[in-house]
């Protein structure tokens, strides 16, 4: 077994329930052919997605302290 199948097998077993099979297949392949600039990629587009959840929490909070605003007057 080579070192993508290994890959490979190891990522379907810990997200196979949440990701489609041909994705994990796509994401290992690019991994295996770019390496560190995948891992760079990855990382920038995590960032990504965390500041619009972080904007979401802090838009569902303000959205409750207005309510809470308007209850107490």
């Amino acid at each position: 077994m080579n070192s993508k199948e290994i890959i490979l097998k190891e990522m379907f077993s810990k997200v196979g329930d949440t990701i489609s099979e041909q994705t994990i297949s796509e994401k290992v392949s690019q991994f295996v052919k770019y390496g560190n600039v995948f891992l760079f990629f990855e990382v920038m587009n995590l960032r990504k997605e965390i500041e619009k959840i972080k904007e979401e929490i802090q838009s569902i909070k303000d959205m409750i302290e207005a309510e809470n605003l308007q209850v107490s007057l």
